[in-house]
């Protein structure tokens, strides 16, 4: 039983450090590729909350490793915030408008028909 737990012990380690070196190794142009958030029209408007949410704190974390070993713990909150967080809250936003808008303008003609208006 405790083979197997050094076993995975080792394993885990060393998955860690591989995600560490490959972390790292990225430029900050590069971080873009850990954001994983697609904004889903087709979905509600909660199931992208949910979604994006959950996306905006993994990627926060991946920056924010990046950014403390790159450029040190000082201050390391808001420049996450600044150059990494609020853009894509920023899009999400915008995306969330629009979709919004749609949803507004294509219930337009049923509620007028629902009020007896041509």
């Amino acid at each position: 039983m405790s083979e197997n737990i050094s076993v995975l012990a080792e394993m885990f380690k060393t998955l860690g450090e591989s995600f560490d070196r490959d972390l790292f190794a990225k430029t900050k142009e590069q971080l873009e590729e850990c954001w994983f958030f697609t904004f889903d029209a087709s979905k509600s408007v909660e199931a992208n909350i949910y979604n994006f949410q959950d996306i905006l704190n993994l990627y926060g974390g991946i920056c924010r490793r990046w950014e403390e070993r790159h450029n040190g713990p000082c201050c390391v909150v808001e420049r996450v915030r600044d150059r990494y967080l609020w853009p894509k809250i920023k899009q999400f936003a915008d995306d969330l408008r629009g979709m919004i808008t749609a949803n507004d303008q294509a219930d337009r003609p049923a509620k007028a028909v629902e009020r007896g208006e041509s």
